[in-house]
């Protein structure tokens, strides 16, 4: 394991896989923003090794890690303590040690909560998903009494704050819907080629909120070149993670500039994909 950085923060992110991810480009900016130091290091971990990895990265002086997929759910059994969003949700995004006691947050919740004031989303949400985003995403609408509906493959495990229907449903919701958006909280979308169950024809007075940030998927892609208004989750993904750095550090870092970086290289990775 890595000795700690003089005078600075050893923070990271645990999850399979990791290609993808901004994560540490955004916390770099964060620190930069801040004036403090620090590292954020990306740590790609298979599930069956997850218990024993983030044992051995906190007991070697990481104080703080974000959790993504697959561990979310997993993380939060490995935690001593778990905050209130997080005891509610059963996952957690963010892991604080001190003194080798660890506590657990869900910072997704305060990231959505922002990414809907920040583009403005319109209800009612139709929101398709199971995960720990999504439960995040059910939370967030539930609490600012907002029209929402969720929908699974598995309604009958959904554990959220309202019930959920099968995806069929969705499709049958916005024959009849005037206007609205329809949230993407399932990792459809990070495989370019990933088909998302909704006919495309379906969401045309819709707004489209993706909450992965993959420039290079091809069905949202073409969903916006039929005019649809679309947004990608980068909003969220700066506002979650200012959330965490906040918890590790004491700082609520400034996002805008960051917002506008990560937006900036997104566009590059779109101009260099064939992605149409």
């Amino acid at each position: 394991m890595r000795a700690s950085p003089k005078h600075g923060f050893r923070l990271g992110l645990i999850g399979w896989p990791l290609h993808y991810s901004l994560s540490p480009v955004i916390h770099e900016e964060f620190f930069r923003s801040a004036g403090i130091g620090g590292e954020y290091i990306a740590y790609p971990v298979q599930p069956e090794r997850f218990i024993e990895t983030v044992s051995k990265l906190l007991g070697s002086g990481v104080t703080g890690l974000n959790v993504t997929y697959p561990h979310k759910g997993a993380a939060a059994g490995v935690c001593n303590e778990l905050e209130s969003h997080a005891r509610d949700l059963k996952a957690i995004n963010t892991m604080k040690t001190v003194d080798g006691h660890i506590t657990g947050y869900n910072t997704d919740i305060y990231g959505f909560s922002r990414f809907i004031d920040v583009c403005s989303l319109p209800e009612p949400f139709f929101v398709l998903g199971s995960g720990s985003v999504a439960l995040a995403v059910d939370y967030v609408l539930h609490e600012r009494h907002m029209q929402y509906g969720m929908y699974c493959r598995n309604p009958a495990n959904w554990s959220g704050c309202k019930s959920a229907g099968l995806p069929e449903e969705l499709s049958d919701a916005l024959i009849t819907a005037d206007a609205g958006t329809v949230v993407n909280a399932t990792t459809l979308g990070w495989g370019d080629n990933d088909i998302f169950p909704l006919e495309q024809s379906l969401l045309g007075n819709m707004v489209f909120a993706d909450l992965n940030y993959n420039s290079s998927w091809r069905w949202r892609n073409n969903l916006h070149k039929r005019g649809v208004n679309t947004f990608t989750g980068e909003a969220m993904l700066v506002h979650q993670a200012a959330g965490s750095f906040e918890i590790w550090t004491g700082i609520m870092p400034s996002t805008a500039a960051v917002l506008k970086m990560v937006k900036e290289k997104l566009e590059e990775m779109k101009k260099g994909c064939d992605c149409c």
